[in-house]
């Protein structure tokens, strides 16, 4: 495919490139073989330790513990109550930080402050099964980003102590060419299946079409989110059948592809921003990641 003969030729040439590598390695095992009869050479075969990947959010389906190992959840605690809610989403990118959308630095509708902590391994929260929390040490938005626009909406979480990665945890690579994308993706997350829900309780993942950002421009052309029309640091992404999409809650979630059916990895494009009504056949605003890979590794391959 295109995009694995991109990465390909990319390898060892960018830090994102190079940890890449590693998390694609590091789901990797190697056996060697020797033949009795014939040439004793040992002949090396390799095998990716990946959990159940099922070949969907509104018109989707639920996913399965591990398929998305990736995946993370934000969490504001309610008052002094004790009661979480969950309004965002996130990508595991290294073990210190996560990848979100620079307007999930507040709770929606409310005065709340930034999230206070990250929920991992969690695919349905009535169960307590396997997920963890950690502390949000620092919520770093992109210095471009204003709460009045919604360019630039994207964002950086660093916790408060490292993940220890495994079957059910684990990063995803950073989509590096920012001209090429196929034609259909995955969206995860945890919101609503329509305009009138609040949330899900289970992660949800739906497959949904790339499409030319005059669709977007169509909608949200003049608005106050994009006075001026949709940039080319956003794709626009929707369901040309409609009954399709990304909702409330599912906002600073990734949108993937397996560029590679043999990895564990899925790679990340965008980060869910912003849409119309849900549901409908109108697409939504997504921030490209390989418009940011020069800030984002400044920050989380940078210095530390």
């Amino acid at each position: 495919m295109l995009w694995v003969s991109l990465l390909v030729l990319l390898m060892a040439t960018s830090p994102v490139i190079k940890e890449c590598e590693e998390y694609i390695n590091s789901t990797r095992t190697t056996v060697s073989v020797i033949s009795m009869i014939f040439d004793p050479t040992p002949i090396e075969f390799s095998s990716y330790n990946c959990s159940k990947i099922v070949h969907l959010i509104v018109g989707g389906e639920d996913a399965h513990s591990g398929e998305f190992p990736h995946q993370a959840l934000l969490g504001w605690k309610t008052n002094q109550t004790g009661v979480y809610t969950f309004e965002c989403g996130g990508t595991i990118i290294s073990d210190r930080y996560v990848l979100t959308a620079a307007h999930c630095a507040s709770k929606p509708n409310t005065p709340m402050s930034a999230p206070e902590f990250v929920r991992f391994a969690v695919v349905d929260l009535t169960k307590n099964e396997d997920e963890f929390d950690i502390d949000i040490e620092s919520f770093i938005r992109h210095p471009s980003h204003s709460f009045r626009r919604s360019y630039h909406d994207i964002a950086l979480i660093r916790l408060a102590e490292r993940l220890r990665f495994s079957a059910l945890v684990r990063p995803a690579c950073l989509w590096t060419d920012v001209d090429t994308y196929p034609s259909s993706v995955i969206a995860t997350g945890f919101g609503g299946m329509d305009v009138a829900e609040e949330g899900s309780n289970t992660l949800r993942k739906v497959q949904l079409d790339v499409q030319d950002l005059s669709d977007c421009n169509k909608q949200f052309l003049g608005t106050r989110n994009f006075p001026r029309g949709m940039s080319e640091n956003l794709l626009c992404i929707g369901s040309s059948g409609g009954g399709k999409d990304t909702c409330q809650g599912d906002s600073g979630g990734p949108i993937q592809i397996l560029a590679n059916r043999k990895w564990c990895i899925y790679h990340v494009l965008a980060v869910t921003s912003i849409g119309a009504a849900c549901g409908t056949k109108m697409p939504a605003s997504y921030t490209k990641v390989a418009s940011y890979l020069d800030w984002i590794e400044g920050i989380v391959w940078g210095s530390n």
